[in-house]
């Protein structure tokens, strides 16, 4: 009887080495597979500005909420994405078919599986030049509901989702300015220069 609980014990024992083992391996795989959180070293410089096919004026953008990728394309169209394996070098952007990007050695360059490319912006020279915010937005990203911004120099006029206008101005560093029938409505554009978010609590993308 004694031997037999022992053979039992002794077994149960093995069960629970083998159980801790698999977990342990696991795990480890895990932790080879997920890719640091974004932010961190090597993918910070991935995030912010991007300019299709290089043109200055075709603005891009990869963002990033903590989990995902977030990419738009110069037409305000986004989509979510991921890095692919382990090399941090390859990204998936999931709503556009799952085109794949390749990240060129130096991070200057995306170069994407239908055939586009996205290449850094050109800087243009030292200091804060006023933002260029002329063309359509989209409130809360919606395609649905597209406003509308006309800028010269740093005045603006505007028409959101539902036809209201309004006039205002940005400066140089990206705090705009907007009056709504008698109403002062600030916004601070986003670090990409694709988004502005309002002191009403809504916000603008493109």
């Amino acid at each position: 009887m004694a031997t037999s609980k022992t053979a039992t014990l002794i077994a149960i024992a093995a069960l629970s080495i083998a159980v801790a083992v698999v977990g342990f391996q696991v795990q480890a795989t895990r932790a080879l597979a997920v890719p640091p959180p974004l932010g961190s070293q090597g993918n910070s410089a991935f995030l912010g500005p991007w300019c299709a096919q290089g043109d200055r004026i075709k603005h891009c953008s990869v963002g990033g909420n903590g989990v995902f990728l977030i990419f738009t394309n110069e037409n305000g169209d986004s989509s979510t994405g991921h890095f692919v394996g382990i090399s941090h070098n390859v990204v998936s952007a999931d709503q556009w078919n799952f085109a794949q990007g390749t990240v060129s050695g130096d991070g200057r360059t995306i170069s994407w599986s239908n055939g586009t490319y996205w290449t850094r912006c050109p800087s243009g020279g030292g200091g804060h030049r006023t933002p260029n915010l002329d063309g359509t937005w989209y409130r809360g990203g919606k395609r649905s509901q597209p406003c509308n911004m006309r800028q010269r120099k740093t005045h603006l006029q505007l028409r959101n989702e539902s036809g209201q206008s309004a006039n205002g101005s940005v400066d140089r560093r990206g705090h705009v300015t907007t009056y709504w029938s008698g109403t002062q409505i600030g916004g601070t554009l986003s670090p990409d220069g694709n988004t502005i978010y309002w002191d009403n609590g809504t916000s603008w993308s493109r």
